[in-house]
């Protein structure tokens, strides 16, 4: 395949992001995620993946999204890989990936994944890739108004995946037999995350978009180009013709408004097999996992898009509420609803 050619470039935080994603072209038909992340994203997450030589005109950004597009990255799918040069995206922020190896965990389903390209040498090259990363991992902890503890490692969902506990930063940096990543990083994370911080201090990360004019797709997904209902100019107007359970997606694929009015209290729903099931709407950590009937406790949703269940008609809305709530599922999580 030759050198691939971003269907838009954009700089954002003074990173080039090129983007050229996997819902617009897969022409092998690689497997590819399907779980929306439309307003659960929850933080960023950054791995180390290895330097790689190049040929001329190109990057290893580049070539890793080539690779991947070629089906020669397993089942790896990341939101963006990152260079000494610039940064390549792959999937939208609406999309979930596949790089924590936590399965249906909050790594892969809620986090926006980074693959920074660094060597062990840790030469000008390197920190010029972690500093392209620093920056890019500032911008999107900004743009969903996110602070410096909603930055993870991968080795941070390998813990919670393994039941472990800890703060935040102790999960990051807690050895792990399976995986200790980023590699390159990991050994200096404190003054990497300082790094972090000291961009997402410098103010509003400025963005310059490209010049092709802003249309606004509504659709049950962003991968779920089969359902889209239209595509506007006019947000407002895309926000009126939104059907229940749909949402609108700007040109890169970020739901702007979904339309989820339709939970009602006392609802039956279906979970999925192997749902994660939590005890409040924004702890990270899963209680158990669960499937089958239950019902929703009030319908009201809650941070995270999380609702209040129970397993009996009759319990919806009593109090106590620790009486009857059985936890908190994602609405993303009910199959057929009745």
């Amino acid at each position: 395949m030759a050198i691939l050619r971003p269907d838009t470039s954009t700089t954002l935080n003074g990173v080039r992001i090129n983007e050229y994603l996997l819902t617009k072209h897969n022409p092998n038909r690689i497997d590819m995620p399907s779980v929306s992340m439309a307003g659960k994203i929850i933080g960023v997450t950054v791995h180390n993946t290895d330097w790689i030589t190049v040929a001329s005109g190109t990057t290893p950004a580049e070539q890793y999204t080539r690779a991947t597009v070629n089906n020669n990255m397993n089942d790896v799918r990341v939101h963006y890989y990152v260079d000494n040069v610039c940064a390549w995206q792959n999937l939208p922020h609406s999309l979930n990936g596949w790089h924590a190896a936590d399965g249906s965990g909050n790594g892969n389903r809620r986090t926006i994944a980074i693959e920074c390209i660094m060597s062990s040498a840790y030469n000008s090259t390197d920190k010029k890739s972690e500093d392209n990363c620093a920056k890019l991992a500032a911008a999107l902890l900004k743009q969903y108004g996110l602070d410096i503890n909603h930055l993870y490692t991968h080795t941070h969902w390998l813990n919670v995946r393994d039941g472990r506990h800890g703060t935040i930063d102790q999960l990051n940096t807690m050895y792990n037999r399976y995986k200790m990543c980023p590699a390159y990083i990991l050994p200096h994370w404190t003054e990497f995350k300082k790094k972090v911080q000291s961009y997402l201090n410098a103010g509003t990360p400025t963005i310059s978009a490209p010049s092709t004019k802003q249309l606004y797709r509504v659709r049950k997904s962003w991968a779920d180009a089969k359902s889209q209902l239209g595509a506007y100019s006019s947000l407002e107007n895309a926000k009126k013709a939104c059907k229940t359970g749909y949402s609108v997606f700007d040109a890169n694929g970020n739901a702007v408004y979904t339309n989820g009015s339709k939970f009602t209290k006392g609802q039956k729903v279906a979970i999925r097999a192997n749902t994660p099931l939590f005890a409040s709407a924004e702890t990270t950590s899963v209680t158990r996992r669960i499937s089958g009937t239950y019902y929703l406790y009030d319908g009201i949703a809650c941070k995270n898009g999380r609702y209040r269940i129970t397993t009996k008609p009759e319990f919806c809305g009593k109090t106590p509420v620790g009486r009857f709530v059985t936890g908190y599922v994602s609405w993303d999580n009910f199959g057929v609803i009745r």
